[in-house]
């Protein structure tokens, strides 16, 4: 009986190790404070050499930099004064045709890819890049604004149900409750991170109320995406296990060769549907996390300061209750869907 189940236990790891295996990442340089921080843990000293993998977030400190380097060949180069981190990082020669990803949650980072088959998608607060190109740059504003610059290639950034495809030395910015913006001629090396950080942050400014409302709309779609995939993989599970109740009588009856064929042609695309879905409602639940975590704590923070002086002041009030809505929809219906390790 236990070879048996030693058997059946080897094919699981045998069918999905080519799915589960991730790439991951090395931190080949760095300059300054570097931080690192594991999914659950606390926040540790970056060292060159410190293995890079999915869930992990590196911040840069001022005058700080660091560089990742991916088993596939390409690099990451983190400026400073950013917070980036590693959606999860995908074997590039997987079969499995799963995209990794990764999130600019604040900052500059640069990205060279060598091998595109399998080509992430990066993310930031306000948008998602599909890349097609080898070599392009994303800043990210405190205020979660983003402006993708791109060098060579292709690189497809959409946000709000609007996409473009930027080429070559061109560039497009993302704002809340502006959206995406027009194309331009851009090139990396003349882009200024500062520029554009003070031109979204008097954005914000003119009009926070606007931007917290385009905020709130975004995280009640994390929620509500994020629980279509979570419901689906509960519903997922009740099938798992009820395919994986016949295993023992089939055995019995057909033999272990039987098994093995109901596990393959049964077992194994719900399993791999599972992981599928299970990414995918994390993915929706981390990201509506940053979004409060990064995004909203610096947009209250700015705008206290602004206002400390003048608490009655109409601008002041109106942020607060906007604010206020987030932070009810942030505690009420996404805090009870989130991991203790999470929080």
């Amino acid at each position: 009986m236990m070879k048996r189940k030693n058997i059946l236990c080897l094919l699981f790891l045998m069918m999905f190790s080519g799915m589960l295996w991730a790439e991951s990442g090395v931190l080949s340089y760095l300059e300054g404070r570097v931080t690192l921080e594991k999914p659950g843990g606390p926040q540790m000293s970056a060292e060159i050499g410190d293995t890079l993998v999915s869930g992990d977030t590196l911040y840069t400190d001022s005058k700080s930099f660091a560089e990742v380097a991916l088993t596939s060949g390409s690099t990451l180069s983190i400026k400073e004064g950013s917070v980036f981190n590693f959606g999860e990082i995908v074997d590039s020669d997987s079969s499995s045709g799963k995209r990794g990803f990764f999130r600019v949650l604040l900052g500059n980072v640069s990205f060279k890819f060598k091998n595109l088959l399998h080509e992430p998608e990066i993310g930031t607060p306000l948008s998602v890049l599909a890349v097609r190109g080898t070599d392009f740059t994303v800043y990210t504003s405190p205020d979660g604004a983003s402006l993708t610059v791109v060098s060579d290639g292709l690189v497809e950034v959409s946000s709000g149900g609007q996409t473009t495809l930027l080429a070559a030395d061109q560039g497009v910015e993302v704002s809340a409750g502006l959206g995406l913006g027009e194309t331009f001629d851009a090139r990396k090396g003349f882009v200024r991170y500062d520029a554009f950080v003070k031109q979204a942050l008097s954005r914000l400014e003119e009009n926070p109320v606007l931007v917290i409302e385009a905020y709130t709309e975004q995280l009640e779609n994390y929620i509500e995406e994020g629980k279509y995939f979570l419901d689906s993989f509960d519903t997922n599970m009740v099938e798992l296990r009820a395919v994986k109740g016949k295993v023992p009588e089939i055995r019995e009856k057909e033999g272990d060769e039987a098994a093995l064929i109901y596990i393959g042609d049964s077992l194994g695309p719900l399993q791999e549907r599972g992981f599928e879905l299970n990414g995918n409602y994390r993915y929706h639940f981390i990201s509506a996390l940053f979004l409060r975590r990064y995004v909203i704590s610096s947009i209250y923070i700015r705008m206290r300061t602004l206002y400390l002086s003048e608490p009655d002041n109409p601008g002041w009030l109106a942020f607060a209750e906007a604010y206020g809505d987030f932070i009810n929809l942030y505690e009420q219906r996404l805090i009870p869907l989130l991991e203790d390790e999470d929080l």
